[in-house]
């Protein structure tokens, strides 16, 4: 069995965020045993200024993106592995930002990511050859289906590939003025109700929900939840029509990148059994972010941490309606992000209100994330959506408390700690709401209060097992599937 990702993002290469973890997670997970796995990603500034062993494979393809025939240049990289192509063409991607800057995004998406899954159609014609299954992600590769049926100039393909596409997020479906559709090559007829247009606009991911053989998301919860206006985003219908090749996959940890004993990046290890290199984590981040006190106190404070976009989706609005709340309580809070402009100055001055317990880096930080997850003793995750969330599993193996709202793959993963602290792994609050968030926090802080039972908390969680076997042996099934499916009707 050949696949082949397809993702804009891609980890460690280039990422914003989940699914450049689960790209770099689950096609390493589903190496081997039988499975041939291949990526292709474009080649970011990130990669042209990392020290990743690219090289240059010499092969140029032409794809043609409207009126124009642009080169494409293939790179690759098969360290660390599954091999992985690059589509470089500075033009599109040698820019700061993967996507958009803090206020707008890039007003040339539509034409960059066309450009990108031609590439990746040819790439496979002339590089790859036959391949089973093309797994693609979220609204930059939405339009593979496409692709790989009319062909880059549109004229037609001879396809044999099933498409398997996976939701991350719902809420950034790659929707585009119509004036647009002709960069694409594609016949005109795929631009109509029962295809791409979406009021008279064109929406990339309706058309990967109507054109891909299966469609996956990221939790089981938000797999129910999308068939509903709430979290449909305006697509709940289409999804509801195709309900029958929907289903719910958890996302996993990559526990060679997200585990104290071992990780390179943090101040000490620590494990389940000796907890003792967690407060020289913490006490590192407090130094880091600025905050540590000048001199040793006996007191148990608290550090709440969190890494996170810094928009709405994220719970920001809540946050801020909660701070004056939860910096009322002898705590520590660290943040990591970066999003809208008006949530980063809010940021700002909450470090000027409470310079001494609260820090903000703004950006992203990947050794810092991964500094915030051990020393804190609290995680927030206060989304207002969360199709499955990443961070509340990486808590839970640094012994890091998380605090949820219960929504998505938060609701599938956080289970509220019970008054005897037998069972639970956190703290869940069920209305979105400031009283019920602030409400969740004491609570944990109340158990925190109880040194010898949250030590007793952080062990048990520490060994909850979230990692990518059961999430990629439920993939392999789906395309298993597929495949019988293919060979049923040849």
């Amino acid at each position: 069995m050949r696949i082949v990702f397809v993702s804009s993002e891609i980890k460690p290469y280039a990422s914003t965020g989940g699914l450049a973890d689960v790209m770099g997670a689950l096609p390493a997970a589903l190496s081997g045993q039988g499975t041939e796995v291949v990526r292709i990603m474009p080649m970011y500034r990130p990669i042209l200024e990392g020290r990743f062993p690219v090289t240059d494979t010499q092969f140029r393809l032409p794809v043609p993106v409207g009126l124009r025939t642009l080169e494409a240049e293939v790179w690759q990289c098969d360290e660390p592995g599954p091999r992985t192509y690059f589509v470089r063409k500075d033009e599109f991607f040698d820019r700061r930002e993967l996507y958009s800057l803090p206020e707008r995004d890039y007003d040339d998406n539509f034409e960059r990511f066309i450009f990108f899954q031609k590439a990746a159609v040819g790439i496979m014609d002339n590089l790859i050859g036959n391949v089973d299954i093309v797994h693609a992600n979220d609204w930059q590769t939405a339009l593979l289906p496409y692709f790989l049926q009319y062909g880059v100039q549109g004229m037609g393909r001879q396809k044999t590939e099933r498409v398997v596409f996976t939701i991350h997020n719902m809420a950034y479906q790659g929707i585009f003025p119509d004036r647009d559709f002709p960069y694409s090559n594609l016949p005109y007829a795929c631009f109509s109700l029962e295809e791409l247009e979406y009021y008279g606009n064109i929406n990339c991911m309706k058309g990967a929900i109507l054109r891909s053989d299966r469609v996956t998301t990221v939790s089981e919860r938000y797999a129910e939840e999308i068939l509903h206006p709430d979290f449909g985003c305006g697509l709940e219908g289409v999804l509801q029509d195709n309900q029958f090749k929907l289903k719910g996959i958890l996302n996993g940890v990559d526990y060679r990148d997200w585990d104290p004993r071992q990780d390179i990046q943090i101040a000490a290890p620590y494990s389940a059994d000796n907890l003792a290199g967690k407060a020289q984590c913490k006490n590192a981040v407090l130094q880091t972010m600025g905050l540590l006190p000048p001199k040793p106190s006996n007191r148990r404070i608290p550090l709440i941490g969190m890494v996170s976009r810094l928009v709405d989706q994220k719970g920001m609005d809540l946050l801020a309606e909660a701070m004056d709340a939860i910096m009322s309580e002898d705590v520590y809070f660290v943040m990591l992000g970066s999003g809208q402009e008006a949530y980063q100055d809010l940021c700002r001055t909450w470090a000027k209100r409470w310079p001494k317990r609260f820090a903000i880096h703004i950006g992203y930080h990947n050794g810092l994330a991964h500094q915030i997850e051990a020393g804190a003793d609290i995680y927030m995750m206060p989304s207002k959506f969360e199709p499955c969330g990443l961070n509340q599993m990486y808590s839970l193996r640094y012994g890091t408390v998380p605090i949820v709202h219960a929504t998505g793959g938060l609701d599938d993963t956080i289970e509220t700690i019970d008054s005897a602290q037998q069972s639970g792994n956190g703290y869940k609050f069920i209305r979105y709401e400031a009283t019920e968030l602030v409400a969740a926090l004491k609570a944990a802080l109340l158990h925190y209060q109880d040194h010898e039972g949250w030590e007793r908390t952080q062990r048990r969680i520490m060994k909850e097992d979230f990692s990518w076997q059961r999430s990629a042996a439920l993939y392999r099934s789906v395309y298993e599937e597929l495949i019988t499916e293919s060979a049923g009707t040849s």
